[in-house]
């Protein structure tokens, strides 16, 4: 060996060291995980006052939950990996109960493995989302995965929460207002854990509304996210007026006794002919689906679903004091060829409408959209929408062939 040879390596070897520390969060540090520690560095250099997240990075910080870098940085832009976020969410709910790892590739000595220990124990990880028994530590995490272990952790602190998720699963009724419902791109088993996460307002869409259940969440929108999580802990399912609508939705097609003044008196409402047939004279044979309401009473449209459908824009979609509007998922079977609004002229209240969805929500959220002329004997399902008055005494019926009754009326 060359004499200077060795203390070459040894300084790369130094560098190198050195390097890895500067990149190491503090959390990461395999050694047993300090609040008081954490809390001493509650402000970063990376992140100035004028950042969006910096007072929610400022409380996790306080908190204990969410730590920064050796070198005195967040980094609000990096990516959250799986083994990160269980340690956050095993701080939040600090317990001290354990399932052992079955995971491969998470040792005894790996710095997340209390934490996901924590979390299968708690519940908001399930061993059974994870094939080959690997959990993939360093993975970032997904806005779809990140849903789930929230959803989950909600259902532990609230059992109701768990019947939430349950309902929205096992309903056919469930419509999550993203795009990726309609437009693909999500994980069906994913939309209940994604409804729990909309509806409480844990998780939101993006400028474009697409939720990008496959994309991922950095650091700084972690930070918003614990802080929100924490304050749904506290809360029932039913102080969510978003998340009361979706279980509405799920469990009777329509969203109009949590959204409007309506109430069912002594009828049945639109569960009672979801699916129905109703026969229009000569005109072909159509069913009520879904019925969506959107508050546009107030100097701003209301509903987890307004932007879905709503477009203040375009006619008809204004506000106006007096009015609901309705969102109707129908089917139809035409006995002759019609347009919409052929099959619209004389028809039974609620069966039919001559007003389509806005073609920029259509365009955006890919909602099926009505034909210029339905075929006869083919058979369509689509959106249409009308207008509801919401003055006292205002009634909204309608009758499905087997004389089911849909009944609804605002008090006088």
């Amino acid at each position: 060996m060359k004499r200077g040879t060795f203390r070459k390596k040894s300084n790369k070897l130094l560098l190198a060291t050195l390097a890895l520390a500067v990149a190491t969060p503090v959390y990461a540090i395999p050694a047993p995980y300090s609040v008081a520690e954490a809390a001493t560095k509650t402000t970063f250099k990376d992140v100035p006052k004028s950042h969006w997240a910096y007072e929610s990075i400022k409380q996790v910080a306080e908190k204990g939950l969410v730590a920064g870098y050796s070198d005195g940085t967040y980094k609000p832009s990096a990516q959250v990996t799986r083994a990160e976020f269980a340690t956050f969410l095993s701080r939040v709910f600090d317990s001290k109960d354990r399932t052992p790892i079955k995971f491969t590739d998470v040792g005894s000595s790996h710095w997340a493995n209390e934490a996901i220990q924590e979390g299968l124990a708690v519940g908001f990880i399930k061993a059974s989302d994870f094939s080959n028994n690997k959990f993939e530590p360093n993975k970032a995490m997904t806005r779809g995965e990140m849903s789930r272990w929230l959803a989950n952790g909600l259902a532990h602190a609230n059992a109701d929460y768990g019947k939430a998720i349950e309902q929205m699963a096992n309903s056919s009724l469930t419509l999550i207002p993203i795009p990726e419902f309609y437009g693909g791109g999500v994980n069906k088993k994913d939309l209940p854990y994604i409804g729990v996460a909309l509806g409480t307002g844990l998780l939101s869409g993006y400028e474009d509304f697409t939720f990008k259940p496959n994309g991922n969440t950095t650091r700084a929108e972690v930070a918003t996210i614990l802080i929100r999580f924490m304050d749904a802990m506290k809360k029932a399912p039913s102080e969510f007026t978003g998340l009361q609508e979706l279980l509405e939705v799920s469990s009777t097609g329509t969203n109009i006794l949590t959204i409007s003044k309506f109430q069912k008196t002594k009828y049945t409402g639109y569960e009672g002919v979801l699916g129905k047939p109703h026969t229009h004279l000569n005109k072909g044979v159509a069913t009520i689906e879904r019925a969506i309401v959107v508050d546009t009473t107030g100097s701003k449209a209301k509903g987890i679903y307004k932007d879905m459908f709503f477009n203040g824009e375009a006619e008809p979609y204004k506000l106006n004091k007096d009015i609901y509007l309705v969102f109707y998922e129908y089917t139809l079977v035409p006995s002759r060829d019609v347009s919409m609004r052929g099959i619209a002229d004389g028809a039974l209240e609620g069966y039919s409408s001559t007003f389509s969805v806005d073609k920029d929500k259509i365009d955006r959220f890919k909602i099926p959209a009505p034909e210029e002329v339905f075929k006869k004997g083919e058979k369509y399902r689509y959106w249409a929408s009308d207008l509801i008055n919401n003055s006292s005494g205002t009634i909204i019926k309608g009758r499905a062939d087997d004389n089911s009754l849909y009944y609804y009326e605002i008090p006088q």
